[in-house]
């Protein structure tokens, strides 16, 4: 153990060129050394921009995902749930194309 910390003491003494001997001087070794690490490990939070826009417009038309989500599950085979969403379009007064979409929609699942 002797060994040890004089091995502790002369390498202190290369690196600073403060010859501290005994406990003080390891105990005064490790603080430097935590305050080393400390300085290593630090990492500055950053801040999240704030979201200030409206993703509604990045999304799209609802009717028109709803029609891509119909065609998507008619692929799939689900085609019960592809005729609950056709149905609720129908409800919500869609336009023309809408409406000619849907029939289409709707023969492709029929036949």
């Amino acid at each position: 153990m002797d060994n040890f910390l004089l091995n502790l003491e002369t390498e202190f003494f290369f690196l600073t060129g403060v010859y501290l001997e005994g406990v003080s001087g390891l105990v005064f070794g490790i603080l430097i050394f935590s305050l080393l690490l400390s300085a290593i490990r630090y990492e500055k939070k950053q801040e999240l921009p704030a979201i200030t826009s409206d993703i509604s417009n990045e999304i799209g038309d609802e009717r028109i995902s709803k029609i891509n989500l119909s065609r998507s599950l008619i692929e799939m085979g689900q085609e019960k749930e592809a005729k609950r969403l056709l149905a609720q379009l129908l409800q919500d007064n869609p336009t023309q194309e809408e409406k000619r979409l849907v029939s289409n929609l709707f023969e492709k699942i029929n036949s």
